[in-house]
C-alpha cells in the first residue's frame, strides 16, 4: 500500500514536470533565436581553444629554465599575444557573425549578407577610435559578447522585415544570384547603419561617452556575477539533471549558460596573462570535466556498482557503459538501466549528482584547485580534469568523485538489483518448468494421436 502511494506521488510529480518543464524545453528547442545562440556558442569552441593555448605557452620558460627557450620567447613571444588578440580579443565579433549566420539560415535569408549587416551594426556600437584615428577594440572581446547576441538578432530581423515586405532592390531575371543578393542588401544596410548610428549617439549623450557594450554589461552584471556563487551553481546543476531525468537534453539551457561561460573563460585567461587573481569557476571546461564527470549526474559510481552486481543484466550494462563513461558519455547508463524516469534513482542522480559534480568547484573556491583557463578538446575524463586548470590535484579530486559517486548510488542500486534478481529467478523457474527431458520428448514423439 505504501509502495503504491509512493508510486502515485512520483507519477504526480512526473505529470507536473511534463506539464511545466517539457513544454518550455520544446519551445526553447524550436525558438530560432535561442537555437542560433546555442549553435553560435558551439562554433566559438575552436576560437576559445586557440586563445587558451596562446595564454598557456608563454608560461613554458617558468618550467623549462633553458637559456635557448627563454631567448626564443623573448624574441618571438609576441606571436602568442597576437594569437590571443585575434582569438579571444575578437570573441564578440565572431559571436555576432556565427549567431547571425544560424539565425538567417533558419529564416532562409542570404547568410553572408546577414553576417555582414550584423558585423557592421556591432562595429558601429562597439568600436571606438582615439584622437589620432587609431582603432580601439576593447569591446570586441568577451565584454561585447551580450551586445553581439542582441545585435545579431536585431540585424537579422531587420533584414527579414525588408525582404518580407519587398523593401529591397530587385534585379531583373538573368542577373547572377550573387549580384542580385548584393543589391538586395543596399536598403537594409542603409537602415541598419542609420539605426545603430542613432543608437550610439543617444547612448553617448546619455552616458557621457560610455559605449553600448559597457552599458549592457553594467545592466547584466548582477545576473552574470551571481553565477559564480555556489548557492546559484548547485540549483543550476540540479536543473540540468532534472531535464536529463525526464529525457530532455540539458542543452536547452545552453543559450543562457554558454555565453556566460565563454565570458568567464576569457576573463580568467586575461587575468592569468596579467598575473592577476582568477575569479570564475564556471566555464564550459569545468562543466564538462567536473559537473559532467563521466557523464551527467557523475554516474561512474553506478557503473562500478553494476560491474560487481549479482544480476547478469546489470553486469552486462555496466560492462558496456564503462568505456564510454571514461570519455564522459553515459547514454548507455541513462537509457540502459534506465535512469530516465526511474523513481528509485531520481534522488542520487539529480541531487547527489549535482553535489558530486560541484565538488571540484568548491575546491577551487577554497584554494585546493586551480581556476579554469582552458576548455579541453574531446579527451578522457582524468586528462580533461587536469587540462582545465593544468593542476594535477584535479586528478585526485576526480578520484574522490568516483568514490563518492559509488557510495551515493550503491544503496539505491541495491533496490533495483533486488528487483531484478527476483525477476531473473522467476524467469528461470518458468523456463525450468517448461523444459521436458529428451526421453519424454521421444515418448511423446512415438505416440500416435
Amino acid at each position: 500500500m505504501k509502495q503504491e502511494k509512493k508510486q502515485g506521488t512520483f507519477e504526480k510529480f512526473e505529470d507536473f514536470i511534463r506539464r511545466t518543464l517539457v513544454p518550455i524545453a520544446n519551445k526553447v528547442d524550436r525558438n530560432p533565436y535561442l537555437t542560433a545562440i546555442k549553435k553560435g556558442m558551439v562554433v566559438m569552441t575552436p576560437v576559445l581553444l586557440l586563445g587558451s593555448i596562446a595564454a598557456i605557452f608563454p608560461s613554458i620558460p617558468e618550467f623549462i629554465k633553458a637559456p635557448s627557450v627563454t631567448n626564443w620567447f623573448e624574441n618571438y613571444g609576441y606571436v602568442f599575444d597576437l594569437i590571443s588578440k585575434v582569438s579571444l580579443g575578437l570573441v564578440g565579433l565572431y559571436a555576432v557573425l556565427a549567431i547571425s549566420y544560424f539565425l538567417s539560415e533558419s529564416y532562409k535569408l542570404y547568410t553572408i549578407g546577414s553576417m555582414m549587416l550584423s558585423a557592421i551594426a556591432f562595429l558601429i556600437v562597439a568600436m571606438d577610435v582615439d584622437k589620432n584615428g587609431n582603432i580601439i577594440a576593447s569591446y570586441l572581446d568577451s565584454k561585447g559578447l551580450f551586445t553581439a547576441i542582441f545585435i545579431a538578432i536585431i540585424s537579422v530581423k531587420i533584414y527579414q522585415f525588408f525582404t518580407k515586405h519587398k523593401l529591397v532592390i530587385k534585379m531583373p531575371e538573368g542577373v547572377p544570384d550573387f549580384v542580385s543578393s548584393s543589391f538586395e542588401l543596399i536598403t537594409p544596410t542603409a537602415a541598419i547603419g542609420v539605426l545603430f548610428i542613432v543608437i550610439r549617439t543617444i547612448v553617448d549623450s546619455l552616458t557621457g561617452g560610455v559605449l553600448l557594450p559597457q552599458v549592457i554589461m553594467n545592466f547584466l552584471a548582477p545576473a552574470i556575477g551571481s553565477l559564480d556563487s555556489l548557492w546559484i551553481i548547485y540549483p543550476i546543476l540540479c536543473l540540468r539533471l532534472v531535464f536529463w531525468f525526464f529525457g530532455i537534453h540539458s542543452a536547452v539551457l545552453s543559450p543562457i549558460l554558454s555565453p556566460i561561460a565563454v565570458q568567464y573563460l576569457s576573463e580568467n585567461i586575461a587575468a592569468h596573462k596579467a598575473g592577476e587573481q582568477l575569479t570564475h569557476v564556471i566555464t564550459n571546461g569545468t562543466l564538462s570535466a567536473f559537473a559532467n564527470f563521466t557523464g551527467s549526474g557523475v554516474t561512474i559510481g553506478l557503473v562500478l556498482a553494476m560491474l560487481v552486481s549479482r544480476s547478469q543484466r546489470y553486469k552486462k550494462v555496466g560492462a558496456v557503459a564503462l568505456l564510454p563513461s571514461l570519455f564522459g558519455i553515459n547514454e548507455p547508463v541513462l537509457f540502459g538501466v534506465p535512469i530516465i524516469l526511474n523513481p528509485v534513482l531520481m534522488i542520487p542522480f539529480i541531487f547527489g549528482g549535482a553535489f558530486v559534480g560541484m565538488l571540484p568547484m568548491i575546491a577551487m573556491k577554497i584554494g585546493l584547485l586551480n581556476y579554469p583557463i582552458f576548455d579541453p578538446p574531446y579527451v578522457p575524463v582524468f586528462v580533461e580534469g587536469f587540462l582545465t586548470g593544468f593542476d594535477w590535484r584535479a586528478v585526485i579530486i576526480q578520484v574522490v568523485q568516483v568514490g563518492l559517486s559509488f557510495f551515493l548510488y550503491l544503496p539505491f542500486f541495491k533496490v533495483l538489483e533486488k528487483q531484478e534478481l527476483e525477476m531473473e529467478k522467476k524467469s528461470n523457474e518458468t523456463k525450468s518448468t517448461s523444459v521436458i527431458s529428451d526421453e519424454d520428448a521421444a515418448l511423446l514423439g512415438d505416440l500416435d494421436f
